[in-house]
């Protein structure tokens, strides 16, 4: 069983949706295998504390139709039901054709979509709004409704009077309650690392959800089987360490390239930079990853044994790739030469293609509200909508650059990071 919970736009209340529905179909004994769409990091976290299964993402930028189904197929082992939260409006992707959308996404994979309604101020003009949505693609995929922010169960059901009138079921609805308003910042919500409180506002959304589950079940069911054979990952590194920084300040990984730096031979040996002594024993690469060091910036230099043992580590000539956070991280301690501020307004957004110095191109996102400035040579050039700009810094055996990257199904690029 699989259902994409989908949203007529961002702010509707998906994320808040998707939780709830994720930790009630948990209560129920059901085993939930959670996705989003896009190359959002912060989302997977809340889905991972809301069903206790790791969350994965599923982008068609970073992947072909046929990696995309391999990673649903592998996040949905062992999984009673599949829960796909979509990306801002459903039909919002690159350009005006809705590539890397919700919509598309639910397409390639034969995935049901539940539009999530913000019905607040509505009724009949909600399935008015959902009307406009099944009729703007033939294919839209749409099969129910999922009702949020409702004033009460009679706002509801004159919404699903509505709804019923132009075709479409109601699997439930949530009220309103501003307790269930998640706090955000530059990049997104607060992650849910450093949201103490986030159990308790999950368990209240769960306690607080209306669900017709033969309804949910029956469109669930419809979802097309995934059958792809499973992907063949070159070994090359076999009985290589690679230590990941993963703490509250480096948590922007995407599950599917720790499955693909597996699968090719590597163990990964976590540790915190904020909280550890010093780097993992024995490594072959270094990992920095996304996140906010920006937030703990204090608490990280402080620790100074930490800092020495990366630093003394750089210059002893060890292989380190530090993405957008991991490279702020080595600016913060001085590991590199390279300078960096945060800025008021959003840098860079989006999606993006990438060629390396080898003339070597892959896809990638940006997403930072920081620039650098730094003499070294860059590596990268970065590419979005014809405009080209230089990105990604070489120093000793580092390589340093804002573009987030995914390289499930390039394992030719993960050998150019690590290796």
């Amino acid at each position: 069983m699989r259902v994409m919970l989908a949203g007529v736009s961002s702010g509707c209340g998906k994320t808040t949706s998707t939780l709830a529905l994720l930790r009630a179909l948990s209560l129920r004994g059901l085993r939930v295998a959670p996705f989003k769409s896009g190359p959002d990091y912060i989302d997977p976290g809340f889905h991972r504390v809301a069903c206790g299964r790791p969350c994965h993402n599923l982008d068609e930028w970073f992947c072909s139709p046929e990696a995309v189904r391999q990673i649903l197929k592998i996040g949905s082992e062992n999984a009673d039901i599949a829960v796909i939260e979509g990306a801002m409006g459903m039909y919002d992707g690159v350009g005006a054709d809705s590539r890397c959308s919700a919509w598309s996404l639910a397409r390639h994979t034969g995935t049901p979509v539940i539009l999530v309604v913000d019905a607040s101020g509505s009724a009949a003009s909600a399935a008015a709004t959902t009307l406009g949505f099944t009729k703007y693609r033939e294919d839209s995929g749409i099969a129910g409704v999922f009702v949020n922010r409702a004033s009460g169960e009679r706002h509801y059901e004159l919404v699903k009077t509505a709804m019923a009138g132009i075709g479409l079921q109601c699997v439930g609805w949530m009220p309103k309650d501003k307790q269930l308003h998640m706090p955000d910042r530059h990049l997104g919500l607060v992650p849910v690392e450093e949201r103490p409180d986030v159990e308790a506002q999950i368990a209240r959304a769960a306690g607080e959800i209306q669900i017709d589950m033969e309804a949910l079940t029956a469109i669930a069911r419809t979802a097309k089987p995934v059958d792809v054979p499973p992907m063949e990952f070159p070994r090359m590194f076999e009985g290589r360490r690679i230590g990941l920084a993963k703490d509250a300040a480096f948590s922007f990984t995407y599950e599917a390239n720790l499955i693909a730096l597996r699968e090719m031979g590597a163990k990964i040996i976590e540790f915190s930079p904020l909280k550890d002594t010093s780097l993992p024993g024995n490594l072959d690469a270094l990992y920095l990853p996304g996140g906010f060091p920006e937030v703990f910036e204090e608490q990280l230099k402080a620790n100074g044994t930490m800092v020495e043992s990366v630093k003394n580590a750089i210059e002893n000539g060890l292989r380190v790739y530090a993405e957008c956070g991991g490279m702020l991280y080595l600016s913060m301690i001085n590991a590199i030469p390279v300078q960096w501020h945060m800025t008021e307004r959003l840098q860079r957004f989006g999606y993006v293609t990438v060629t390396d110095g080898d003339g070597y191109r892959f896809p990638a996102h940006e997403f930072h509200h920081s620039v650098t400035e730094s003499a070294l040579p860059q590596r990268f050039t970065v590419e979005k909508r014809g405009n080209r700009y230089p990105e990604g810094y070489l120093y000793n055996n580092v390589l340093a650059g804002y573009p987030h990257i995914h390289f499930f199904e390039r394992p030719e690029l993960a050998e150019r990071l690590f290796l």
